[in-house]
């Protein structure tokens, strides 16, 4: 079974990039203290990876970020970007849909 032309990577060539994690929830037009926005980016973070990896992976992926890279799970709201980037490193074509997870469970959690 061969290719749809026109295609790359299931998306056709004028598709629009996906919007990032920020992007996401900032349309949502929702708001937070600092505080309570960084404990639900967390909360979203953990039961998104819990749901789509398991608990046990999720706690090794925390894990591997603090041995290699030194990089604590208190560090993500401080450092989203470079976690994202971590996230998309390490898992390729998942980390797309770990972002989009986290996203829509954070927005949830502002309304």
């Amino acid at each position: 079974m061969g290719a749809v032309r026109g295609l790359k990577d299931g998306k056709l060539p004028d598709d629009p990039p996906e919007p990032s994690l920020l992007e996401l929830i900032l349309s949502k037009g929702v708001t937070a203290d600092h505080k309570d926005f960084n404990r639900l980016l967390l909360e979203a973070l953990d039961e998104s990876l819990d749901e789509i990896l398991g608990r046990r992976e999720r706690v090794a992926f925390y894990d591997q970020l603090e041995r290699d890279y030194y990089f604590g799970r208190q560090d993500i709201p401080k450092r989203l970007g470079d976690f994202l980037l971590l996230v998309e490193r390490n898992f390729r074509k998942d980390g797309k849909l770990i972002k989009r997870a986290v996203a829509k469970r954070l927005a949830t959690k502002l309304e």
